[in-house]
């Protein structure tokens, strides 16, 4: 149960690490690129994207495990935990684009594209298995 608390704190650690300068070493990818691309990336936008995005999954994840206290359902729980943690991410896909003005190849598009429904498929996937085992398989 206490795991979406420990998953929280850690996502707002680094959110509160994040910064415009610590940005350019600690989200992925943008500490290889080449100092042409990091040019046209505004690292102070992004950053701020990604602390809105951790600081709303751990309030998610806060949340979810405040109502187990009330309602007793662990598969709820773990549903809601897959799905928080892996849907909560989608967002940086979409909301950083505008403060990213490198143009990128196609592969580069794609290995985007294939990371998405790899995370949304995933979470909904395990999820499906999570709602469908029996509580005394999973333990």
């Amino acid at each position: 149960m206490y795991a979406g608390f420990i998953i929280a704190f850690i996502l707002c650690f680094f959110a509160s690490i994040l910064n415009e300068d610590s940005a350019q070493s600690l989200l992925s990818g943008y500490n290889t690129m080449s100092d042409e691309r990091k040019k046209k990336v505004n690292f102070k936008e992004i950053a701020k994207i990604h602390k809105k995005v951790f600081y709303g999954i751990a309030l998610f994840l806060t949340l979810i495990t405040l109502s187990n206290l009330f309602i007793k359902n662990d598969n709820f729980l773990f549903i809601s935990f897959v799905l928080g943690l892996s849907w909560g991410f989608v967002p940086l896909f979409f909301l950083g684009k505008e403060f990213d003005k490198n143009v990128y190849k196609n592969w580069e598009k794609w290995l985007q594209r294939i990371a998405l429904a790899f995370l949304f498929f995933c979470g909904l996937i395990i999820s499906i298995i999570i709602y469908y085992t029996p509580l005394n398989e999973l333990r």
